[in-house]
């Protein structure tokens, strides 16, 4: 059955009641702060039962549902309960449990919104060969990219590089764990499973400056969009400082990719710009990510979630997620689309400029940085994305949710960063 915890009585309000999923997530706290500062009635949801959200000020439920990679079906049944029971307007999923959420074939009750694309985009936005075949059909520029099916596969690519070099990743993998640079004649390490089921890519490396994009999509208009350079990282893996840095070059991109897809969700992705300008997409990840950090309270992100006059969207079809997959009519739908919502809005970007961190990442890892006193200026201007004086339990949930992926990390021999996500992950599973 599905457990809450204790409403914090916050009044609906003439605001939507919006059900965040994925409450564990650093940036699913920092929607519930934007959104319920905003006005709106916050429920939170996780298969954790202390998690960062579940103790927020702005949450006034906090519901602790099956794991999806586990129990998918029980999950969904009790997302639909809690949907009902609070009469959710709007489900915002923030983590990989969107792959499930979109596996619901039939509509949510009362016209809830599921705020995400359908499930076969889904599919193909993570996987990371299949993206980058969306985005050569879209007649953008890609890096040579390579389905590995198979050890022998993997093996001879990496012998045919030359004085090339590559990168090896897993196709269905998050914050960049896996990832191997190599040249020709290097050895792969043992126990990399590469099989049919369970894909690898080899991608050409490519030099340059790497730049993450966030950005909230309705019927394929950017209504919200933060741009950050990844410039302090976890070691190889992800960003840990967010600061937002205009770039017209990556938001026209984004505006040209997600167009014709008639994208309704949130969606990033990660870019290398070279030295002459070029961009080149790496990967997409069709959820939230850290570059909600880079928004505050005044940038009102509301607006983007459910329309820039207050009002959900709807397309000339009614719908306000359907997708039609690349036909002969999408050159003249794109300029089109593209002409009428430049000339009626431009995106909501974020206005501050002070970094939002990860603080005690940043601590960890940023001093490595060779831009020492650099570092040290970003840490003493920055602000913690999970501290705040007006909500501070967060902080301290912090420390319960990390013990419990220690244990989970010691008791299945995985990383730390995996264990955050070894029950809501998706890996191409049917």
């Amino acid at each position: 059955m599905t457990t809450s915890s204790a409403s914090n009585n916050i009044p609906r309000g003439r605001g939507r009641t919006v059900l965040i999923t994925g409450s564990r997530a650093p940036v699913s706290l920092e929607l519930a702060r934007l959104l319920g500062d905003a006005g709106h009635r916050i429920i939170m949801a996780d298969s954790l039962r202390v998690t960062l959200g579940s103790v927020s000020r702005f949450v006034s439920r906090h519901y602790r549902y099956p794991p999806p990679r586990h129990e998918p079906e029980r999950f969904l049944a009790e997302v639909e309960r809690i949907v009902i029971d609070e009469q959710v307007d709007c489900i915002i999923p923030t983590c990989e449990e969107v792959f499930y959420l979109a596996q619901r074939q039939e509509a949510w009750p009362n016209g809830c919104e599921l705020f995400a694309p359908p499930r076969e985009m889904l599919k193909q936005l993570h996987h990371k060969g299949q993206f980058i075949e969306m985005v050569r059909q879209a007649g953008l520029s890609t890096p040579a990219t390579r389905l590995l099916t198979s050890q022998a596969e993997a093996s001879g690519y990496v012998r045919a590089l030359g004085a090339d070099a590559a990168v090896l990743k897993p196709a269905y993998s998050r914050f960049a764990s896996r990832v191997l640079f190599v040249r020709a004649g290097c050895a792969l390490p043992d126990g990399i499973q590469i099989s049919p089921a369970r894909p690898w890519v080899g991608q050409q490396y490519i030099r340059g400056a790497l730049y993450c994009t966030y950005s909230i999509v309705r019927e394929g208009a950017v209504r919200a969009h933060a741009c950050y350079p990844s410039e302090f990282t976890a070691g190889a893996g992800a960003s840990i400082a967010f600061k937002h840095e205009p770039r017209a070059d990556l938001l026209a991109w984004v505006r040209r990719f997600v167009a014709p897809l008639r994208y309704t969700g949130q969606i990033a992705f990660d870019f290398i710009v070279t030295p002459e300008r070029d961009i080149y997409p790496i990967e997409c990840n069709p959820r939230a990510t850290s570059g909600v950090h880079c928004f505050t309270a005044s940038d009102r992100l509301d607006k983007a979630f459910f329309g820039m006059n207050g009002g959900t969207e709807r397309g000339p079809d009614g719908g306000t997620g359907g997708w039609a997959d690349n036909s002969a009519d999408n050159d003249a739908y794109l300029d089109a689309h593209l002409s009428a919502h430049h000339a009626e809005s431009c995106p909501i970007e974020p206005t501050s400029a002070r970094p939002a961190m990860l603080t005690p990442a940043m601590l960890a890892y940023g001093w490595r940085s060779p831009r020492r006193s650099y570092w040290l200026t970003q840490l003493w201007k920055g602000r913690d994305v999970i501290f705040r004086w007006q909500d501070p339990k967060p902080f301290v949930a912090q420390a319960v949710m990390l013990h419990s992926f220690w244990r989970e990390s010691r008791k299945r021999s995985i990383s730390l960063m995996e264990a955050t996500t070894s029950d809501i992950e998706w890996n191409g599973e049917a």
